[in-house]
């Protein structure tokens, strides 16, 4: 079976990589540079426990607050654009605590299995910097970490081991923590990578399969005979047997190309190595969360990633934004200094859904043409099973019912 895959970033690539594992001759779509985009440029956290969508009870007070300050950890830009102003209702309708619970019980069912599908990548020779020192969220307020804490049982329901710290048991876990830091919780699962060598580790094993890659946009798209599946890329048609649209934000252009309707929007993220590293690479990765900033201890530096910014649709860095993250460190660690030599600072898209859920499956007006994207800060860690799964879909004929409530349809 001929497969194109469009798109290569971290969910492209996965899926590649399943789907020339089963025996499909795939092709991999890619508009630009292989090495940019969100799928380089973020936190690197695998953390299947860290389900939560974006929306939830409270959101849409604290985003109004939010809204006053450009370096706050969530902004989004006010715009008159129907689709945009769509999104954000949506968004804020999921702003319940219903929603949230059934999105975070559906999250948790996708991610189950991730940790040992990073080690079957590993044990197949896909080579990367992995770190399995658990994840530590730590609070400098009461108030923070009791919104916290009403969330934890349903993570424990689904097999997650976490345990709830005072301020000196985060400090033994994390010694460099100040004694301002009066909460800890510790999920010792959870794991962190170097982004960047999971895409070089599944770029090269995918050519070691055989899957072809060829660079250009998709301008045209069509199904003809209503079993293959035509594309225009840099002005050559090429056709397959089944296409899956995996390029994140650009997704809901190429949706369009097939009649399909899908509200992704960019949720711009930003991150900064800091080298030589202010924390050893044997510590935990560590969400700040009165900050809403996430460190990454990695071999050689330590990653400074966060803030969510909506309406922007380039990745153009906003110095504003990144001085309010080189803030935020100092206050919970001691020793830490901000302006330690830094790479320059980068930012990603990551293409969100009003839901807060992935989009994976068929797009309903094709039965050859799927979907897999709108993974929001869960790239790295939903990869391994949404290929999975996506793989069976597309091969198989199935359904797999752990996609139902990620299903395209849902916005028709």
């Amino acid at each position: 079976m001929k497969v194109t895959v469009i798109g290569a970033g971290v969910i492209g690539l996965a899926t590649a990589y399943r789907l020339a594992g089963r025996g499909a001759e795939v092709t991999v779509v890619y508009r630009a540079n292989l090495h940019t985009g969100a799928s380089n440029n973020n936190a690197g956290w695998i953390v299947p426990g860290d389900s939560g969508p974006v929306p939830g009870p409270g959101v849409v007070l604290q985003v109004l607050r939010w809204m006053l300050s450009s370096g706050s950890p969530l902004y989004v830009r006010p715009s008159l654009e129907p689709a945009y102003l769509g999104f954000l209702f949506g968004m804020f309708r999921a702003c319940n605590a219903t929603a949230y619970r059934n999105a975070v019980d559906a999250t948790l069912r996708l991610a189950a299995g991730t940790l040992e599908e990073f080690d079957a990548w590993a044990a197949d020779g896909i080579r990367y910097e992995m770190h399995s020192a658990g994840e530590l969220r730590v609070f400098l307020t009461d108030h923070e970490f009791d919104a916290v804490l009403g969330g934890l049982d349903q993570l424990r329901e689904g097999g997650y081991e976490i345990d709830v710290l005072d301020g000196n048991g985060a400090r033994d876990v994390v010694p460099e923590l100040r004694d301002e830091v009066r909460h800890g919780i510790f999920f010792a699962q959870h794991r962190h990578v170097q982004p960047e060598t999971v895409v070089n580790g599944l770029l090269e094993r995918t050519r070691a399969l055989g899957v072809r890659f060829v660079e250009g946009t998709v301008s045209d798209a069509r199904v003809r005979g209503g079993s293959t599946v035509e594309l225009r890329v840099a002005g050559e048609a090429r056709t397959s047997d089944a296409v899956v649209i995996a390029a994140g934000v650009g997704s809901r252009r190429l949706a369009r190309l097939f009649g399909g309707r899908l509200p992704i929007h960019a949720g711009k993220g930003y991150s900064t190595d800091y080298t030589p590293g202010q924390l050893p690479a044997v510590r935990p990765n560590i969400m700040l969360c009165e900050a809403h900033c996430a460190i990454t201890p990695l071999d050689g530096g330590t990653r400074l990633a966060g803030t969510m910014e909506f309406g922007s649709l380039t990745e153009t860095v906003s110095p504003a934004r990144v001085r309010a993250i080189k803030a935020a460190p100092p206050r919970y660690f001691r020793d830490w200094d901000p302006d330690a030599p830094a790479s320059t600072p980068t930012a990603g898209l990551r293409p969100m859904t009003p839901d807060g859920l992935p989009v994976i499956g068929r797009l309903s007006s094709h039965p050859n043409v799927f979907v897999a994207t709108g993974h929001g800060m869960l790239g790295l860690t939903l990869a391994p099973r949404t290929a999975v799964e996506l793989a069976n879909m597309v091969l198989d004929g199935t359904t797999p019912a752990v996609l139902a409530p990620f299903s395209p349809s849902r916005f028709r």
